[in-house]
């Protein structure tokens, strides 16, 4: 036999083809143990791969929860990039952590304003993952309401003779052009991870 699945491995297997999970919700007990749930750290969870860079794309998030989730999976000593797009004097301090970089998304029209809710994860073996989901990243959204998340397979870097890795949906194409349209230096590892 081989060795013994970790509990977000049973439940991203089980998840196949698809992927796609529901928050753990903390008044609903049925959902912590369930296959089809997922929490912040599942996702970061070292039994996945071992990681050496996160970026997170949010509108609303509270730095505190959010670094508290990776000190639990011991991975918050890593580069973070985080994108934002509501107003947050914590992620805008010079006081920063220094593997953190924070970049605020002011949209380019009037009345829009920045709403994408993802994650790229990058590993050690040059392997990425994406992660979308329907969860500002702060404390109300994760414990104790239903959200979506869609957790890609690990992506393995591609060799030169392994042809362009795009799916028959697109996807990488147009992943690589919406963070390509963003002009934000701080992705250009993400973006050549996925390249």
């Amino acid at each position: 036999g081989g060795q013994k699945l970790s509990g977000v491995q049973a439940k991203l297997r089980a998840a196949a083809p698809f992927n796609y999970f529901l928050t753990k919700v903390r008044d609903c007990p049925a959902t912590h143990k369930a296959l089809d749930s997922i929490y912040m750290t599942d996702i970061l969870h070292p039994s996945l791969g071992k990681l050496t860079s996160t970026l997170q794309i949010n509108f609303m998030v509270e730095l505190d929860w959010l670094t508290m989730n990776y000190e639990a999976t011991k991975t918050d000593h890593l580069p973070l990039v985080i994108l934002y797009g509501a107003e947050n004097p914590d992620l805008a301090s010079s006081n920063l952590a220094s593997n953190i970089r924070a970049v605020r998304v002011k949209p380019k029209y009037p009345y829009g304003t920045h709403h994408t809710k993802m994650m790229v994860l990058m590993y050690e073996d040059g392997s990425v993952r994406v992660v979308v989901h329907t969860a500002n990243l702060v404390p109300d959204d994760w414990h104790n309401r239903t959200q979506g998340v869609w957790v890609s397979d690990r992506c393995p870097k591609l060799g030169e003779d392994a042809g362009s890795g795009e799916s028959p949906t697109g996807f990488k194409a147009s992943i690589l052009r919406y963070l390509k349209f963003y002009e934000v230096s701080a992705l250009q590892q993400f973006i050549s991870a996925i390249q």
